[in-house]
């Protein structure tokens, strides 16, 4: 009997660790992370193409400065979604969400879910046409997904409303 590897598995696994690592981060990070991947969406898709030209040697920088390497669009935009993503998230402060009230194991699988498919799925959309090709043909989990990332970039928002309004209704109630 043979294992195959395949993008589900990948994808699967990097979701069970997404949902861990939200559990351990808490409240405050979880937030911090989804906030880290927003910026990071917007910081990616405004400056990639710029920074892909200076690293082509197309772009000068201060009119005599640049570098001539060896890189594609995809990679120069994950490399920066990804540096900022990190950035955010370890360096934010995250003291400001401390007079929440908990957030309940629902909310944080939810959040941590929503935090981990959305930066797979931005790292995927950055990925050249044919290897996105090659990875749907193989994958029966990223295909469907895909399909709903302008609904899911959203969703963790309305959530976080919907959560805050009830608490809120709830404590005003009390």
């Amino acid at each position: 009997m043979s294992i195959n590897a395949s993008w589900d598995l990948f994808a699967g696994i990097l979701l069970v660790i997404g949902v861990v690592y939200g559990f351990a981060l808490q409240r405050e990070r979880i937030f911090t992370s989804l906030m880290s991947i927003y910026v990071g969406i917007v910081i990616a898709g405004i400056w990639s193409q710029s920074l892909f030209n200076f690293f082509e040697g197309k772009k000068m920088l201060f009119n005599s400065v640049w570098v001539n390497a060896n890189t594609t669009p995809s990679t120069v935009g994950i490399v920066i979604f990804m540096i900022v993503v990190v950035i955010i998230s370890a360096k934010a402060p995250i003291g400001f969400m401390r007079s929440w009230s908990a957030v309940t194991p629902i909310e944080t699988v939810a959040y941590s879910l929503l935090n981990m498919i959305l930066f797979l799925l931005t790292i995927y959309r950055m990925l050249p046409a044919d290897l996105q090709a090659k990875i749907i043909t193989q994958s029966k989990f990223i295909g469907p997904v895909n399909n709903l990332y302008n609904i899911l970039l959203i969703v963790p928002l309305v959530l976080l409303v919907i959560v805050t309004s009830r608490r809120n209704n709830a404590v005003a109630q009390e």
